[in-house]
């Protein structure tokens, strides 16, 4: 290529971040911004893609032979005083990359790779780190059979936990003192913060969280009572009542939280493991598409709403239990905020309008509180719904499901 005599020939690289479509214009725009900015009499005239090529290696290990349990606990301990004494070959103690190909099966692939790894690894200008059969073995990356039994329980540990947690069994497992409850969810708590913060260190979402966990914070005030709203909407649903207008109190919030914390942990619960696996077997995170962050915060938010999922029908499913409860004449217990109340409906005439069943006169009646001009109640003599105008009926609250109608006009 030749130029005039009054312009010089100058090959500029721009690395730039954008779409591969039109990564060649930005990259020319940019150029020109800063040729312009810089009063420079300086034009592109030429401009080509240039991709990194990134071919697939395959990584081999060159470790000591384990030993008997009696010298690896020996070695551990010559490790933590610093006597100098313990085993050289002991783990990893060399690496090497041997690019390879695609277009042939893995077994192939793997042993002749390995060949060309054991080829390498037999020459070395240190004599303790020429491959020698006797002492050293070649393998793949891969993390200790302890470790990983480890990992893998704690993984079942939380996800049971989360599990149970959603669907409302901690009562019958006892979790619901603080005696079960507390080391149970220290555990589970330790378990998916440091998986968490083991999997976002040194990376750009690490430097994002000093001001990602601030504007989380004010999003979650707002969204926990909208939360515990659809819980309690999910318990009355077998009554088929609506949730009394006014009722964010404190089981409101409970509820919600209960959601929240359910959704989030569940959300982590992949994350965590991916930052336990990479801080246990450091070579694999740029190896294996698992590893990467899109499968794993997408099966994270995924579990998250299929554990709020069932928090909702562990809620109905409360709901029903505690409809055959009022059906069988015994009180109903409260639910995070829905407290139920008994009373006996009287309608002021016999042309009073109501929705459902006609209201009973001789026992009582389940309220959930008011709803405007209107009260909803669910009939247990008829197991049906009503709804009736407040100024259509007389209502007098009992103390139970089994007090007497008539005592209570009285």
């Amino acid at each position: 290529m030749t130029t005039d005599a009054s312009w010089t020939l100058r090959a500029i690289e721009i690395r730039i971040r954008a779409v591969r479509e039109t990564a060649v214009e930005q990259a020319v725009a940019t150029l020109d911004s800063l040729a312009q900015n810089s009063e420079l009499s300086l034009h592109c005239r030429d401009a080509t893609l240039v991709e990194r090529v990134q071919r697939p290696q395959i990584e081999w290990h060159l470790r000591g032979r384990r030993g008997p349990v009696s010298r690896r606990i020996r070695h551990a301990l010559h490790l933590a005083v610093r006597t100098g004494e313990h085993d050289p070959h002991a783990g990893t103690v060399r690496l090497v990359r041997v690019p390879t190909g695609l277009d042939e099966s893995r077994p192939r692939r793997l042993a002749r790779t390995r060949r060309a790894a054991r080829t390498e690894l037999s020459h070395h200008p240190l004599v303790l780190r020429r491959l020698n059969p006797e002492v050293h073995e070649v393998g793949s990356p891969s993390v200790s059979r302890g470790w990983r039994v480890l990992a893998l329980l704690a993984l079942v540990f939380t996800a049971t936990a989360i599990c149970l947690l959603g669907a409302g069994f901690w009562p019958m497992i006892g979790a619901d003192s603080p005696r079960v409850g507390a080391p149970l969810v220290l555990l589970a708590a330790s378990y998916l913060l440091g998986g968490t913060l083991l999997a976002v260190r040194h990376t750009p979402t690490h430097r994002a969280l000093p001001w990602l966990i601030p504007l989380a914070v004010p999003l979650a005030v707002p969204l926990v009572p909208w939360l515990g709203t659809h819980v309690q909407r999910a318990y009355l649903s077998p009554f088929g009542v609506r949730p009394m207008p006014g009722s964010e109190g404190l089981g409101n919030i409970q509820a919600g939280f209960w959601v929240l914390c359910v959704f989030v942990s569940a959300a982590l619960l992949p994350v965590a493991y991916l930052g336990w696996m990479r801080f246990l077997a450091p070579s694999l995170r740029v190896q294996g598409p698992w590893l990467s962050w899109a499968p794993a915060a997408t099966l994270g938010i995924g579990m998250g709403l299929a554990f709020s999922l069932l928090i909702l029908h562990s809620a109905a499913n409360s709901g029903a239990e505690n409809r055959a409860l009022a059906a069988a004449g015994r009180d109903i217990p409260e639910y995070f905020g829905v407290s139920a109340e008994y009373a006996c409906v009287e309608p002021t005439s016999r042309e009073a309008p109501y929705y459902g069943a006609p209201p009973p006169h001789g026992s009582p009646v389940v309220l959930f509180g008011q709803s405007g001009d209107r009260v909803e109640f669910w009939d247990p003599a008829a197991n049906q719904k009503t709804s009736i105008r407040l100024e259509d009926a007389r209502i007098r609250v009992v103390p139970h499901s089994d007090s007497p109608c008539a005592k209570a006009a009285r």
